[in-house]
């Protein structure tokens, strides 16, 4: 009886810390992540050689609330940006060159589960 009250009061401080906070569990881009009212932005730093003129972003989630935006950066200017809502799974191609990137996922107010996965790479056109 003890670990049950003791578990019914664990989960009830971490609905309270979600609601008030905001909670995102998982880990990127291996595992779909799960956000509960969550505002922030997580950056992914990458280098592009001169073999790759494209870099290919997988996003799949359904978001109950809020939006994910996606944007790629070079030298702090955007170089693509993507914004979703609702439900989605897509497969984004930017056009890149050889140099430093910046891959950033910004999400706002986020209720739902999103999974996303990239890879620079030369594709057929």
């Amino acid at each position: 009886m003890r670990t049950l009250l003791f578990l019914a009061v664990m989960a009830l401080g971490l609905y309270w810390y979600a609601e008030r906070y905001g909670l995102a569990l998982g880990y990127p881009p291996f595992l779909p992540v799960f956000y509960w009212n969550y505002t922030g932005e997580a950056k992914y730093p990458l280098r592009v050689t001169g073999l790759y003129d494209t870099l290919k972003v997988k996003v799949t989630g359904d978001l109950k609330e809020g939006r994910l935006s996606l944007s790629l950066l070079k030298d702090g200017r955007v170089v693509g940006e993507k914004v979703y809502t609702g439900g989605f799974q897509e497969e984004v191609r930017f056009p890149v060159s050889p140099g430093e990137y910046l891959l950033r996922f910004q999400l706002q107010g986020a209720k739902g589960q999103v999974r996303y996965d990239w890879v620079a790479t030369k594709f057929a056109p």
